[in-house]
């Protein structure tokens, strides 16, 4: 006896003991294949239009983390620690330890800051929403903007495409 599943054919034992094990089986493929179907369907996107009520940019600083830092100090005095010997050995491995900790210091700070947008929209349904999103210097709105407001999701995007 065979069995179909998503083009893939199965042949079922004849033995009655295996049969019934390797049944059990395929049905739990079958019903875990079945179960993941409305995830292949993909999401739908809503789209609503509105009016921008309050538009304002955030500036959101990184932070650092000492964690990092101690950790980079702690592989560089490893490294350091590999080379010269006696007090030499002591002096590679301080230098290690403090170019892993500044190296590490530096990269967190120069990383840059990020922007988004915070809107405040009215939709032409009366509902009143609050949309954060990445800034797009060649994308600003102002009070009385009106906008599309795409949700997929729990991703929701507001954009100019009136």
């Amino acid at each position: 006896m065979n069995l179909m599943v998503y083009g893939k054919k199965f042949r079922l034992s004849g033995n009655p003991k295996e049969r019934g094990r390797f049944t059990v089986k395929k049905i739990l493929f079958i019903a875990i294949g079945l179960m993941s179907l409305p995830a292949l369907a993909g999401t739908q996107t809503q789209i609503e239009y509105g009016v921008v009520q309050d538009s304002h940019i955030v500036t959101t600083q990184s932070q650092s983390h000492p964690l990092r830092t101690v950790a980079a100090g702690a592989a560089g005095a490893a490294v350091g620690n590999q080379f010269g010997g006696g007090t030499g050995k002591s002096v590679m491995t301080a230098a290690g330890a403090i170019a892993g900790a500044e190296t590490s210091r530096q990269r967190q700070g120069n990383r840059q800051s990020s922007q988004q947008v915070d809107l405040t929209v009215k939709t032409d349904g009366g509902k009143l929403i609050e949309v954060v999103q990445d800034y797009n210097s060649s994308l600003s709105f102002t009070k009385g903007d009106k906008v599309r407001i795409l949700t997929s999701g729990s991703n929701t995007v507001v954009d100019k495409s009136v």
